[in-house]
């Protein structure tokens, strides 16, 4: 029982949102993600409006190498606009400077 109440507290942040996982950079004062996927898919990062801890500024402040890959999965839910893909984060998974998911790197 224990286990479940775990497995389903870890699962809030994902209720409604999939799993994204990438290399992230930095663009002034916009991330970008690029997707580990087969065509490496590329969307810009904002914060879910109605997030009361905001992701955005956190990942900003954590001091992206752009000589290095920095490894991100997040929840978060895709959406287009005006001919732009991004995503919609909630929640950061897992962070990790120096990984690249992606087979040339």
């Amino acid at each position: 029982m224990l286990r479940i109440a775990i497995l389903l507290l870890c699962s809030l942040p994902a209720l409604g949102n999939e799993l994204f996982i990438g290399t992230v950079s930095r663009h002034g004062t916009q991330l970008v993600l690029t997707r580990c996927d087969a065509a490496k898919n590329r969307y810009l990062l904002v914060d879910a409006a109605d997030n009361p801890q905001p992701v955005i500024p956190t990942l900003l402040g954590a001091g992206l190498d752009p000589q290095r890959p920095t490894y991100l999965a997040l929840f978060a839910r895709y959406d287009a606009r005006q001919g732009r893909d991004y995503l919609i984060v909630s929640a950061v998974k897992h962070l990790e400077q120096g990984r690249s998911c992606h087979l040339p790197d």
